[in-house]
């Protein structure tokens, strides 16, 4: 009976220490979630952009094409990069429309209509002006990265 009790006792903290680990980690990926949702809209607002992670494999095909940068080849690699973006705005927007993590409904109207302004420019610039502001972007962080620090000051 003692050995029942203990096997029973074993499984139970088991079963405890299992559990406690999957809210553990339930918890950072609902954080993670959040934060990138939080991040790229953060991005999209002071940008105008998207975010690079949104299109960064698009720029990477772009630049593998060389002289080729604005053939029809990179014409269908833009046009794809603005399709995916729009529907990742779309998303985007969506989330924010019902999400509990605004600070009140103004903040909310506020977020919404700098987003839905952000998708309108999207639908009508240029898309290739876009990927080479990020392009640009990107070098210059690189740069920034490869500075010593009392040249960033």
């Amino acid at each position: 009976m003692l050995k029942l009790c203990l096997i029973f006792l074993a499984f139970i903290a088991l079963f405890v220490l299992l559990l406690r680990a999957a809210v553990i980690l339930m918890g950072r990926i609902t954080g993670k979630y959040v934060g990138e949702k939080h991040k790229a809209a953060e991005t999209i607002i002071n940008t105008g952009t998207p975010p690079i992670t949104w299109i960064s494999n698009s720029i990477k095909k772009i630049a593998k094409l060389g002289e080729d940068a604005r053939g029809p080849r990179a014409v269908k690699i833009e046009e794809k990069a603005r399709n995916t973006c729009l529907k990742r705005l779309k998303s985007l927007i969506k989330y924010f429309k019902t999400s509990p993590l605004c600070q009140d409904e103004e903040t909310r109207k506020i977020l919404l209509d700098e987003l839905s302004k952000a998708r309108g420019v999207w639908q009508k610039k240029d898309w290739g002006e876009i990927i080479i502001l990020l392009e640009q972007e990107t070098k210059k962080k690189a740069d920034l990265g490869k500075q010593p620090l009392s040249k960033k000051i």
